[in-house]
């Protein structure tokens, strides 16, 4: 392809120049790129949608997003004036899911459980549930003046000077010591054995 630019500078015709510019460019499209596209699509996003590839994780996520759903229209029907509360209550919840999880998935894969991990087990759902039930007592409120949240103390049921409220926090704290316990040591059945034959989930 050849362009031909004639620059015109003066008037007379003794001072006109010519420039010749020669541009050789050749290109094809390729329409094949819109086949790979749509197999791309096809098989990432139809094709293993349909049918997911871990179905355990599919069924948590499908649990968690329910129990979060329940959270947040509960919130926006009720409006909970102790919203601190209420979002503690959504954390401690998915902090027990996730919990459940692992130990389900750590059974379903066929791994032992040994006895510390066990007994830390046990121990993170009794606590957690005396924990939870001192929780749902409504003994302060954030939303009112410390004088109107003073109302609604116990009398003191330890040693004359904790009350309920003093119990959820010893309770809540215990609780999650043993719930980190549990992370920590769920996995100590595994210090033997290759990381590339540990199933990941």
């Amino acid at each position: 392809m050849t362009f031909t630019v004639y620059i015109k500078s003066g008037s007379s015709a003794s001072s006109n120049g010519v420039f010749i510019i020669h541009h050789l460019h050749s290109f094809s499209i390729d329409f094949g790129i819109f086949r790979r596209i749509f197999q791309i699509l096809y098989t990432d996003c139809i094709q293993q949608c349909s049918r997911p590839m871990y179905m355990d994780r599919m069924i948590l996520l499908v649990v968690a997003n329910i129990v979060n759903w329940f959270f947040a229209i509960f919130g926006l029907v009720f409006r909970p004036r102790d919203f601190a509360s209420y979002l503690l209550g959504i954390f401690i919840c998915n902090l027990l899911l996730y919990l459940a999880f692992y130990i389900i998935m750590k059974l379903r894969s066929a791994e032992r459980i040994r006895p510390l991990p066990l007994f830390c087990i046990i121990a993170t759902a009794g606590v957690w549930a005396a924990a939870l039930y001192f929780f749902f007592q409504n003994l302060s409120s954030w939303e009112e003046t410390p004088a109107q949240s003073r109302e609604k103390n116990r009398e003191c049921i330890i040693m004359h000077f904790f009350d309920d409220h003093d119990i959820w926090h010893f309770l809540s704290a215990t609780a999650m010591f043993f719930s980190f316990l549990v992370l920590l040591t769920l996995d100590d059945d595994l210090d033997e054995v290759r990381r590339d034959k540990i199933p990941v989930f």
